[in-house]
C-alpha cells in the first residue's frame, strides 16, 4: 500500500506539473516515476552497487590518506580485527579533512575523517567504528539509501519541468551522496548501533567506558556541528551507555 502510495504522489506531481504551462520533458518524468519504483523495491545487491558507486565517487572527490600516512596506518592498526565482523567484511579509509565526520555504507565501507581521528583516543575511535559498523549490520544504510532515491526521484520530477532549477536537480550522484551522508538515523537506530558498537568492543577487548568519552565528546562540538545532523543526541546516547558500564 506505501508503495502504490508513494507512485501515485509520484505521477501526481509530474502530472501536475505539465499542466502548469512550462515545458515538460517526459523522459525525465518517466526517470522520476522509475525511480519512485526504485527506492521502493531497492534489495540487497541494489544497496551494495550503489555503496560502491557512492565509495568510489566519494574516494575520487576527497584526499584519501595514503599507506605511508600516519592516520593510514593507525586506522590499519585498530581496524586489523574488525574487518570481519558478524557474517560481514568492511573496509576503512582515511580523508584528510579537518571536519569530524564518519559514515558507511551498505557494502560496508567505512570513511573516516582526519577531523575525528584527531579528536578521538584509540578505543573511542574503536567505538565510532563499531557505530558505524552497526548501521550496516542492522540495515540502517539500505533505509537511507532508499530514502535518498526517493529525494531523487522529487529532485527528477522539478527538472523535468526544465529551466535552471531543473538543471540543478539533474547532478545525480554527488547530490545522492550528500543526501544519504546527510540522512538523520531515528533514535531506535542510534541505540541500535551504540550497543553494536559497545558489544563489539567487548568482544575485542577494548575499553568499554571510551564509548562514553567519545560519545561525551561529540556532544562538547555543539548542536549545530555537521556530525551530529546525522548522528543526534550524543549527550543522551553517553548517559545511556554510562548506565550500562554501571549495571
Amino acid at each position: 500500500m506505501k508503495k502504490i502510495s508513494f507512485l501515485f504522489l509520484t505521477l501526481s506531481f509530474l502530472i501536475l506539473g505539465s499542466n502548469s504551462g512550462c515545458a515538460f520533458n517526459f523522459g525525465s518524468a518517466l526517470d522520476a516515476v522509475m525511480d519512485g519504483v526504485k527506492a521502493a523495491t531497492l534489495t540487497d545487491e541494489d544497496v551494495a552497487a550503489m555503496s560502491l558507486q557512492f565509495a568510489q565517487y566519494s574516494d575520487v572527490t576527497n584526499k584519501v590518506a595514503g599507506p605511508g600516512s600516519p592516520y593510514a596506518k593507525r586506522l590499519n592498526r585498530l581496524t586489523a580485527r574488525l574487518s570481519k565482523d558478524q557474517g560481514r567484511k568492511f573496509n576503512y579509509k582515511v580523508y584528510l579533512v579537518p571536519e569530524v565526520n564518519a559514515f558507511a555504507l551498505g557494502d560496508g565501507s567505512i570513511r573516516l575523517y582526519s577531523g575525528l581521528m584527531d579528536l578521538m583516543d584509540d578505543d573511542e575511535l574503536i567505538f565510532v567504528i563499531g557505530h558505524e559498523q552497526g548501521h550496516v549490520v542492522n540495515g540502517d544504510t539500505k533505509a537511507a539509501i532508499s530514502r535518498a532515491y526517493a529525494l531523487s526521484a522529487v529532485r527528477k520530477g522539478v527538472a523535468s519541468q526544465g529551466g535552471r532549477t531543473g538543471q540543478i536537480a539533474s547532478s545525480e550522484l554527488g547530490g545522492l551522496l550528500e543526501t544519504f551522508i546527510k540522512a538523520q538515523y531515528s533514535q531506535t537506530q542510534e541505540k541500535a548501533a551504540d550497543d553494536f558498537g559497545f558489544d563489539l568492543m567487548q568482544r575485542q577487548r577494548f575499553r568499554t567506558e571510551a564509548s562514553v568519552t567519545a560519545l561525551r565528546k561529540l556532544a562538547g562540538l555543539g548542536g549545530t556541528h555537521s556530525f551530529l545532523s546525522s548522528h543526534p543526541e550524543p549527550g543522551a546516547r553517553a548517559k545511556r551507555l554510562e548506565d550500562r558500564l554501571k549495571r
